[in-house]
């Protein structure tokens, strides 16, 4: 990559400085200083951009993000570059946006009032109409099961810091997975407009008012899925420091401003853990080489495999609990909270 370069081909101006930001965990993220302006520069991951269908992913979520924004919704949106938002030099894809100045929460950071703004922002971005944009449907049917031995049987598996965790968890994997592809699949119908990210490093404050960056996953899928995913990162899930009062709040909040009927949110929170096995067997190819040879990325990806295998432990403890809360709020007893 070279940001230089791509800032004086494309008109940013000379760059006065650049700085690498935290947060990224597939791409590059850079505040650039320019003659011009202060920009956020991000350069896409090679390998993700290889696939296939990922160019029009982009294409789709900032056309996503347009729309919110058209909608009275607070995001950062990718500026176009001879009207397009990816822009490709060398073999590598950069987007640019305008630098938000704001700061993403830590989760000893956020508050009950923190949790009510996003699920209130969220309630809003499920009720955007996605055939505005010429969206359709997206009913995605689950039936993947992994070979969780193979990762044991590469050649690099016997170096990495998540050996052993990983040996100690990895075959009840795949009965846990058989059980979430079917609820996922059960609970897949409702769609909506989704964001797919919205957990505290994709929110940006500014004197107590959220922006919503990284727009990357949007696109059409399940709302209440969604919902649940972000209660829990924005209740302090991920750090293990888990907030009833903060997921009560979220929910309560996206309750008052979107009606949510008929919903078997068992099903809901079950199927949800279809995304953390994806995200775990991703983690496992691009630590032990088979996507990525950048050891950059494969550390980052290390860390993540931890990270992962300790929230679907913590998230099966879990689940009764967010059934409770969430059917609190919803039964006919607790309509007027």
């Amino acid at each position: 990559m070279n940001i230089e370069k791509f800032c004086k081909k494309y008109g940013f101006g000379d760059i006065v400085n650049i700085s690498k930001l935290s947060g990224g965990l597939m791409h590059k993220m850079f505040k650039v200083e320019t003659v011009k302006g202060i920009y956020c520069v991000k350069v896409l991951n090679p390998e993700v951009m290889s696939r296939e269908e990922a160019y029009n992913n982009f294409v789709v979520s900032e056309s996503v993000s347009n729309l919110a924004k058209k909608n009275g919704i607070p995001v950062s949106s990718a500026l176009q570059v001879f009207g397009n938002y990816l822009t490709k030099m060398d073999n590598i894809y950069y987007m640019v946006f305008d630098f938000v100045n704001g700061k993403t929460l830590k989760d000893d950071e956020i508050t009950v009032i923190h949790c009510k703004k996003i699920g209130n922002i969220l309630a809003h971005i499920h009720s955007l109409d996605y055939k505005e944009i010429g969206l359709k449907p997206n009913i995605v049917v689950y039936k993947r099961l992994y070979d969780w031995q193979s990762y044991i049987n590469n050649p690099n598996f016997s170096k990495m810091s998540y050996k052993n965790i990983f040996i100690k968890n990895y075959k009840k994997y795949n009965s846990i997975l058989k059980q979430a592809n079917e609820m996922f699949n059960e609970s897949n119908i409702n769609q909506t407009i989704c964001h797919s990210d919205m957990d505290p490093k994709n929110v940006m404050w500014d004197n107590g008012n959220p922006i919503i960056i990284d727009w990357e996953c949007a696109g059409v899928a399940n709302p209440e899925r969604e919902l649940l995913e972000d209660a829990l990162c924005w209740s302090g899930f991920l750090s293990d420091n888990f907030s009833e009062d903060k997921f009560f709040a979220m929910f309560k909040e996206y309750f008052k401003c979107r009606k949510v009927d008929n919903v078997d949110w068992y099903l809901v929170i079950c199927g949800n853990l279809v995304g953390r096995f994806g995200w775990l067997k991703y983690n496992l190819e691009r630590s032990l080489g088979i996507v990525s040879n950048d050891e950059e990325e494969m550390n980052i990806a290390a860390i993540e495999v931890i990270k992962t295998i300790n929230e679907i432990n913590r998230y099966l403890e879990l689940s009764e609990t967010m059934y409770d809360i969430i059917h609190k709020l919803t039964s006919k007893s607790s309509k007027k909270l």
